[in-house]
């Protein structure tokens, strides 16, 4: 079936009545820049991320082949079985610019019209909807123009804006997550590289300090030995000075369990000795007696916190929290094995 009909071939075309009008009329100006916009819309859906902003375009495309066919006809009352915009699509479209603009933050002065690709199309179909908003005025100064219509296409330019900012929102989001996991991959890769695999001995970047992919293969191997043993912890490192270098809570790990495992941590440093065997010198009569009160609690004297020594030099401190002392230690030993530290209490016990 040809889509050619050869009757507008003289500049005319005809309304959704059968009345014929030349193709500058108002509202043929109208709801042909509605199909413009509706086009534009197309492209955005296959440039948009976010799924819900997806299904909204959708929702904009057939509300505008609805305002389209009333717009292209000379009917001043609804005609029964065609649909019609209403005063619920615009309050659908007003969420939805709420949940935008809530997401975004909040900004005084003009902005670029878009950093992503998603963005810069849906701006482009923003100024299409302005256009439309305008051409619609002016087909409003001559025939009667349902006010739900024009405020309809009104919102849908400010629902567009703010669908370009969440979209553009979430692409810098994306794109420093990608940094972030770019630079931690490279950060295993350059440990590999200094001779950090699980079977060679603990190496530094630089002195007295922590590899990167020393970190993440203790920190592995403690959430391993951690699911084998049906026992969630959280497990903590600090350097040589006490300042914490990672935490990480596995799902279901006691809250209390994220202030005791730096705790452990630091006091395996601060004390170079492991956790339980502060337990004796810190009771009445002990050596460290009152420590832990003088303290103010900062000081944990119970298993599961270990000094990391490499030939004679203390590079930090490891802190096992969630199960009983038992536990918590066994899971401590199983991070210090696979990265060669070993589980004595001083350098000369290496």
């Amino acid at each position: 079936m040809a889509i050619y009909t050869r009757t507008g071939d003289h500049g005319d075309t005809a309304l959704y009545t059968g009345q014929r009008v030349s193709k500058s009329h108002p509202r043929v100006e109208a709801y042909g820049t509605l199909d413009e916009l509706n086009a534009a819309l197309s492209l955005c859906w296959c440039a948009t991320v976010r799924e819900e902003n997806k299904a909204q375009l959708t929702r904009f495309q057939q509300h505008l082949f609805w305002l389209s066919a009333e717009l292209a006809s000379e009917a001043s009352d609804p005609v029964a079985g065609r649909r019609y915009i209403s005063s619920e699509d615009i309050s659908e479209m007003e969420h939805t610019i709420d949940r935008c603009m809530a997401a975004v933050p909040v900004i005084k002065n003009f902005v670029l019209p878009g950093r992503c690709e998603a963005a810069s199309r849906l701006h482009i179909a923003r100024t299409l909807a302005r256009r439309a908003e305008r051409r619609m005025v002016v087909l409003a100064g001559s025939v009667p123009v349902r006010q739900v219509a024009m405020q309809y296409i009104n919102r849908l330019s400010d629902c567009l804006y703010a669908l370009a900012r969440d979209e553009d929102h979430l692409a810098v989001i994306n794109q420093v997550t990608q940094t972030i996991l770019q630079r931690y991959q490279q950060a295993l890769a350059t440990s590999a590289t200094e001779g950090t695999p699980a079977t060679a001995p603990a190496q530094c970047p630089a002195p007295g300090t922590l590899a990167f992919g020393v970190i993440h293969q203790m920190a592995c191997a403690a959430m391993g030995a951690a699911k084998e043993a049906g026992v969630p912890v959280v497990f903590s490192l600090v350097d040589a000075h006490g300042n914490l270098l990672l935490t990480w809570r596995m799902p279901g790990a006691l809250l209390v369990s994220c202030e005791l495992a730096p705790k452990k941590a630091w006091s395996a440093v601060a004390l170079k000795a492991p956790t339980h065997t502060l337990g004796t010198a810190t009771q009445p009569g002990g050596p460290l007696y009152e420590l832990a009160s003088s303290m103010a609690g900062k000081v944990v004297t119970f298993g599961g916190g270990y000094p990391l020594w490499q030939a004679g030099t203390l590079l930090g401190g490891l802190g096992i929290s969630g199960g009983t002392v038992e536990q918590d230690m066994a899971i401590a030993r199983a991070a210090l094995a696979c990265a060669h530290f070993s589980d004595k209490t001083a350098p000369g016990q290496q």
